[in-house]
């Protein structure tokens, strides 16, 4: 698998199918702030939302070649700081621990401060989540905030720490 063929495109309504089957999946969920199983009516409610001109997120797929393997985007966006949150899934197992983590963030990052003209980008990291820690943290990312007992998961109390990246340019 060759990292070139990976690109970030706009989401569109065709995605929402691949969304569904990732944010669902017990490997995947466990990581999200959702707490919910999705359909595809709550889907296109989304899909209408972050479409919307005045929409807060800039949502993107990740394509690999030919196929959606995972989705990302900054939400949260406040104009007025400059600032927004990111989110990343990689939805498609066989992309996973090849550099593609990386290289998603790395994209997400880039069009936040190049395109969008933030100055801060931040993220929500659970505890456990020593994947996303990791990968964050090789990206420059600095931890701010350590919530205790945020966040209640398989019987027990975790923490949730927030990341940022701050542009100095902007």
């Amino acid at each position: 698998m060759t990292i070139q063929k990976f690109e970030l495109k706009k989401i569109k309504k065709e995605d929402l199918q691949h969304i569904i089957k990732w944010r669902n999946d017990s490997k995947i969920i466990k990581f999200n702030t959702q707490f919910f199983l999705l359909n595809m009516e709550y889907q296109k409610k989304w899909f209408k939302n972050i479409t919307k001109k005045d929409s807060t997120s800039q949502m993107f797929i990740f394509k690999y070649g030919n196929h959606t393997v995972g989705i990302g985007g900054l939400i949260h966006h406040d104009c007025k700081n400059k600032s927004a949150d990111i989110a990343i899934i990689l939805g498609e197992p066989k992309i996973r621990g090849k550099g593609f983590g990386t290289k998603a963030l790395q994209m997400l990052v880039d069009y936040g401060f190049k395109q969008m003209k933030l100055h801060r980008i931040g993220a929500d990291i659970f505890e456990y989540n020593k994947i996303s820690l990791n990968l964050f943290e090789k990206l420059d990312f600095k931890k701010e905030l350590e919530m205790k007992d945020y966040l209640w998961r398989d019987g027990k109390w975790w923490k949730v720490y927030t990341y940022s990246k701050i542009n100095s340019k902007n």
